[in-house]
């Protein structure tokens, strides 16, 4: 009986880590993409500034300037939302992680609670065995004077 509230026990406190450990790889993976992201913003920033200097040009240049410039600031409100998307996840993944952390806590409590109860039980057995070890060697004198 021991065994099985100790597994359990175990199961319990294991499953909340895993958990923890699965949030801070997927964590990584989405931090990584983020740089990535905010290198790729940065590379059109720099590009967009480029395209947009001041200079004379002929009007067929600048109307494919202007449509690339459009293009470009649609890349940027791509890579915005995507960050936005990934703090969200973010956000997600923290809330998971204290949720798993709280839930670690409450079987701890649960198993000290069980292991309280599974002592005095276990005492108490024990207190009955003596009491019935009494009760029999009183049963034993009585028979053992009433044969005399």
């Amino acid at each position: 009986m021991k065994q099985v509230v100790i597994f359990t026990c175990l199961a319990a406190l294991l499953f909340p880590l895993a958990m923890a450990g699965c949030c801070r790889v997927e964590m990584a993976d989405l931090q990584e993409e983020l740089k990535q992201a905010r290198a790729e913003r940065d590379d059109l920033r720099a590009k967009l500034k480029t395209a947009t200097k001041p200079q004379i040009r002929p009007q067929g240049q600048v109307m494919e300037l202007t449509g690339s410039v459009s293009e470009f600031q649609k890349q940027i409100d791509a890579f915005v939302s995507f960050r936005e998307e990934l703090q969200r996840r973010e956000d997600e993944l923290a809330r998971l992680r204290q949720a798993a952390l709280e839930e670690a806590k409450t079987a701890q409590e649960r198993m000290d609670q069980l292991g309280a109860k599974l002592e005095a039980e276990t005492e108490r057995v024990i207190a009955l065995q003596g009491r019935l070890k009494e009760a029999q060697s009183a049963i034993v004198e009585l028979q053992e004077k009433l044969k005399e």
